[in-house]
């Protein structure tokens, strides 16, 4: 059990990660922070565990086209860690992607534009709710990992952004995207 709790702590901070970098910038754009910044990151948090539950289950249906145990066992544990292999794929493409950065600063959060971002990058969880389904992890563990850590990495963004500019997103994407990569790994040698 503490192994589960590991890799999904492991997996929703490499995915946070992702989304730290992304509200980085968005960060760096804000004059000030205030009450919205709050409510923004709890929005976060219940996207990304909506997509984790949708994903969570799409995984479950998954496995009941399960063949022999032993079998499928060793197949769970590939297309899981394909699946998080393509996350942590995608996400150090795009840290070393060349960026452009608009100077467009924003008195207030833009809420309906974050909205907008956190359900294109929901994506990233629902494809890892369905690996954590794959390899039975504990659903309430699953959703309170995509919760909890989702909600303080976007605060952690926003608040980083107006402190250090959004310089230090691309190192977010490529140490979350390394994490899952390292999942992936670790899924196989499990």
């Amino acid at each position: 059990m503490e192994t589960h709790l590991l890799f999904l702590i492991v997996i929703f901070a490499g995915l946070a990660l992702g989304i730290y970098g992304v509200v980085i910038q968005r960060g760096a754009n804000l004059i000030r922070t205030d009450a919205r910044t709050a409510v923004m990151s709890l929005i976060w948090g219940a996207v990304q565990l909506g997509a984790s539950l949708a994903g969570y289950q799409a995984g479950s249906w998954i496995l009941r086209f399960e063949m022999g145990r032993e079998r499928s066992i060793f197949w769970i544990h590939i297309l899981a860690g394909v699946i998080f292999a393509g996350i942590g794929i995608r996400m150090l493409l795009k840290a070393f992607q060349k960026k452009t950065y608009l100077e467009h600063r924003m008195e207030n959060l833009d809420i309906r534009g974050d909205i907008i971002l956190a359900l294109r990058l929901c994506i990233h969880a629902f494809f890892s709710g369905i690996a954590c389904a794959l390899l039975r992890f504990s659903l309430p563990a699953v959703l309170i990992c995509a919760f909890v850590i989702t909600a303080f990495s976007v605060v952690g963004g926003y608040i980083s952004g107006q402190i250090w500019g959004a310089e230090p997103s691309g190192k977010a994407y490529a140490i979350g995207g390394g994490l899952l990569c390292l999942v992936s790994v670790a899924l196989q040698i499990v």
